[in-house]
């Protein structure tokens, strides 16, 4: 396997153990506190989390050009900013 690609499998995977505690923990403050946008927060995260792991797996094991990787994963990123954005508007 060549160095850049385990280096950025590497990543990948701490990105996805960090975004999920990240998730887990907002979402247990909602549980704990009942407060909507913790919800709504929690939901985004997992949803950028999630979705650039699998655009990066998407471009590796897929085959997508780069141009659509970058882009698949910032429409991931909008819309788990938009659910953020929706569950802070609420509150």
């Amino acid at each position: 396997m060549d160095p850049l690609v385990a280096s950025l499998l590497v990543v990948k995977l701490t990105a996805l153990v960090l975004g999920g505690v990240v998730s887990l923990m907002a979402y247990r403050a909602y549980d704990r506190t009942r407060i909507a946008g913790l919800q709504y927060f929690a939901l985004g995260l997992a949803v950028i989390t999630l979705g650039t792991v699998l655009v990066g797996a998407f471009h590796h094991l897929g085959g997508a050009s780069i141009t659509l990787g970058m882009l698949l994963e910032s429409v991931i990123i909008c819309a788990g900013f938009a659910v953020m954005i929706v569950g802070l508007y609420r509150t």
